[in-house]
């Protein structure tokens, strides 16, 4: 057996590689237990999203997954939010199915770009833009030749690119105890015929895959706004293409900042809120992983943010409750980093920021 599948076990040996050299990365970059444990905890959680994305693919009858789940929240999402996923191929044909639901935004982007090609955005579809029905339901066809008028019925032609390979989905919930979320359905315009047998060469490319797309998670810290790590306890606006052009969409919006605090010390920040229909403050790990979102609050959206009287909203991210009905608890780490998002007004809001000492 030693001469079968030879490039499969070349990549698979990349990827434990990537896993050692990532393990010393977090190693290297963690400044106290806490972040070293939580740094391989991400990492296992990485690999168990990255092997989602890479190997559980069927081009041929895709399906919608959500890519994180109830304590798996890695690469910087929006933990008031729900992120579905469908693997394609720009050589088939398909037609998306949904029902709006009432949840403040939701965006579909279609990425491209196959093997080790950077990813792209190819096409993105806002809920402004849906072709909604009375009921809320629309349907979408992805391909790259226009349908026939039979195939398109009463939806609308979303052309994408002989090299598509993903269908990316983000809905944000200001509030989950009234707003519902869409319903989401993706099927083939082509007869689906058996599934194919994993080859050498396509397994080989998956798990090479695998192993970069676990080095551009686990590395986050390090290649988006690093210089952040060492000007803490101040938010800067982030553009687009600072984030990666294929992680975000035209009308989501940041401001990006790190916390650093000593024991007892408090990041109080003061903001005019930007205008429109959704913005929320969430606190991450030095990994880019959400804050015990379950358990702790850790994420504040414009629907729960109590504003003063003039309208605008102070946050207080400590390690204690300082009773302060916006308190964001960092769950005693010491830094960490803060994104405030928001959808469809260009201009950021006014943020003033200062380190307190707690009572």
């Amino acid at each position: 057996m030693g001469d079968l599948a030879p490039a499969a076990r070349e990549a698979w040996g990349f990827v434990r590689t990537m896993l050692d050299d990532m393990t010393a990365m977090v190693v290297e970059d963690a400044e106290t237990e806490l972040e070293l444990l939580e740094g391989l905890r991400v990492l296992g959680r990485i690999t168990a999203l990255c092997s989602e994305l890479s190997l559980d693919v069927d081009v041929e009858s895709p399906w919608f997954f959500p890519m994180y789940s109830e304590a798996r929240l890695v690469g910087g999402p929006n933990p008031d939010g729900e992120y579905q996923l469908a693997m394609i191929s720009g050589a088939h044909r398909y037609r998306v199915r949904g029902v709006r639901g009432t949840s403040a935004y939701l965006g579909l982007q279609v990425l491209a770009g196959v093997g080790l090609t950077p990813r792209r955005m190819a096409a993105y579809v806002s809920d402004t833009d849906l072709p909604l029905q009375a009921d809320g339901a629309f349907s979408l066809v992805l391909s790259t030749t226009e349908p026939s008028a039979a195939e398109l019925g009463d939806g609308r032609w979303v052309p994408v690119p002989e090299d598509a390979s993903a269908i990316v989905v983000r809905e944000y919930i200001a509030d989950r105890t009234s707003e519902q979320v869409c319903e989401l359905h993706i099927e083939p315009l082509e007869p689906r015929g058996a599934p194919p047998l994993p080859d050498d060469a396509g397994l080989a490319q998956q798990l090479t895959a695998l192993g970069w797309t676990i080095a551009k998670l686990a590395t986050l810290h390090r290649t988006i706004k690093p210089e952040l790590l060492d000007q803490p306890n101040q938010l800067l606006t982030a553009e687009a293409a600072e984030l990666g052009a294929a992680d975000t969409t035209p009308d989501n919006l940041y401001m990006l900042g790190t916390f650093r605090l000593d024991e007892g010390e408090a990041l109080v920040i003061d903001l005019t809120p930007p205008q429109g229909r959704y913005w929320s403050v969430t606190l991450e790990n030095i990994w880019h992983e959400c804050i015990d979102h379950r358990r702790r609050r850790s994420s504040l959206t414009n629907a729960h943010a109590v504003r003063n009287d003039d309208g605008t909203v102070r946050v207080v991210i400590a390690a204690t409750d300082p009773s302060h009905p916006n308190w964001l608890d960092t769950g005693h780490r010491h830094r960490g980093f803060v994104c405030l998002r928001w959808l469809d007004n260009p201009e950021a809001p006014a943020v003033v920021t200062r380190v307190e000492r707690l009572g």
